[in-house]
């Protein structure tokens, strides 16, 4: 992960959490979906300029906000690893559920 990309996890982290958002919450405010939320906060993947601004909107900040090195803290690995998990557990959790509901339809 860049430093770049850190420091948009975790800023878009602390300002979700600050604002008590889910990241499907965020998700939804950003018109994206909840693990393309996951994967920016892992570092995995980086927004397009206006996603940053949907994200930035979503979030009641600036765009300018998300990079603000103020906010950038050290991650141990015990951290990044509870952060990653879940991360991943509430995208496999929407995943399965929507899939359940669709299921359930079908019959």
């Amino acid at each position: 992960m860049t430093n770049i990309q850190q420091c948009l996890a975790q800023n878009m982290k602390r300002y979700r959490k600050k604002l008590k958002l889910s990241q499907a919450a965020l998700a939804e405010r950003a018109g994206t979906a909840s693990n393309y939320i996951a994967l920016i906060e892992v570092g995995k993947s980086f927004p397009s300029l206006p996603m940053l601004e949907k994200i930035a909107h979503a979030l009641e900040i600036d765009a300018l906000d998300l990079f603000d090195k103020q906010g950038l803290s050290v991650i141990n690995k015990s951290e990044l690893l509870t952060d990653v998990l879940q991360s991943v557990t509430e995208a496999i959790t929407k995943t399965f559920t929507s899939h359940s509901i669709l299921s359930d339809e079908e019959t």
